[in-house]
């Protein structure tokens, strides 16, 4: 370990700490970190995948140096590639030169060069529950005491972040890792109740993919998964940071907004369908599908006070105003 990484650590430790014990969104939370680790080690890249309910695959959830937009999308079954077999052993891996390694797999259109990098398995209560993987474009760019430092961070945070997947996994969809209708149920008397006594404007933005029984007739539900996971992971890229996705079912999502009146959540609602219509979207074998989505939103109505019900039927009833006028379109409700 050198004299400046001795300097950083332990702002890093008490930064990590300050970020477990707070109620940020996972994925932020996994990006901190991984920002974190960059910064200590000089890595241009670092990413937190965690290990699927099945224990069969390893999920991105969260990175600092990639495209947001490859993050949800990458995936190593176990033994698959580097991070699929430190999952798989357990054991730790240090490349100075990536390409040498018979088990690096490099990825189809990657856009971050990978000459070297370090995986290390993140251990929780004596189970391997997922990797830390920092990266770099130049080869030899760590060394041992950057293997240690990344091991002992990731060996700091294991069970906290394993606490937090569990917590997640009882709340999230598992297909597209929106949050599922439980978490609505509990979370929305909440936030109204917010809203009320701040006097702060509440909105909520139903968001349907339109035609997806065609795509679902005419690839497979298993390319219909693939297309309704990368909608998912467009909606997150196009939502405010304190906003919450939830599939609400099948292709249905509701985007629950806080602090946004109907003008404000009508302009996420536009991003939201410009987002997911700005290019097909890749299902495998060369085979890309075009996507739309049509959107309706509503304020919440405070005199009287509506009932959640209530509230999410005038975004619904906008939202199938929308489709009847044509679909891919965003209309507030009355």
């Amino acid at each position: 370990m050198n004299q400046t990484q001795l300097q950083k650590l332990p702002a890093v430790l008490f930064e990590i700490g300050k970020l477990v014990g707070s109620d940020l969104d996972p994925g932020v939370l996994l990006s901190r970190i991984s920002e974190l680790v960059c910064q200590l080690i000089d890595a241009q890249a670092c990413s937190v995948m965690l290990l699927d309910a099945s224990r069969e695959r390893l999920l991105a959830k969260a990175a600092y140096g990639l495209r947001a937009d490859r993050i949800h999308s990458l995936s190593f079954a176990m033994g698959e590639g580097i991070a699929g077999w430190v999952a798989l052993h357990g054991d730790a891996v240090l490349l100075p030169d990536a390409a040498q390694d018979a088990r690096f797999l490099q990825l189809p259109n990657s856009r971050t060069p990978i000459a070297s990098l370090i995986c290390v398995p993140l251990i929780a209560r004596g189970e391997r529950v997922g990797v830390v993987t920092a990266t770099s474009g130049d080869k030899n760019a760590f060394s041992e005491s950057d293997l240690e430092l990344v091991r002992f961070i990731a060996t700091t945070i294991a069970l906290d972040i394993e606490n937090v997947r569990l917590h997640r996994v009882a709340v999230t969809d598992p297909l597209t890792g929106a949050y599922n209708r439980e978490f609505l149920s509990n979370k929305m008397p909440t936030e109204i109740d917010f809203a009320v006594d701040r006097g702060r404007a509440l909105s909520v933005a139903m968001v349907d993919v339109d035609h997806f029984k065609s795509v679902n007739d005419q690839f497979g539900h298993g390319v219909g998964d693939v297309v309704l996971a990368e909608i998912a992971g467009r909606l997150r890229n196009a939502i405010r940071g304190g906003d919450m996705l939830v599939r609400y079912g099948g292709e249905e999502f509701l985007v629950l907004l806080p602090r946004a009146g109907a003008e404000r959540a009508s302009e996420v609602g536009e991003r939201i369908r410009e987002r997911v219509s700005e290019g097909p979207i890749d299902a495998g074998n060369g085979v890309g599908i075009e996507v739309t989505v049509s959107v309706g939103v509503a304020e919440l109505r405070t005199e009287p006070l509506e009932s959640m019900t209530e509230f999410i039927a005038r975004a619904d009833a906008a939202l199938y105003a929308a489709k009847a006028a044509g679909r891919n379109r965003v209309l507030i409700a009355e």
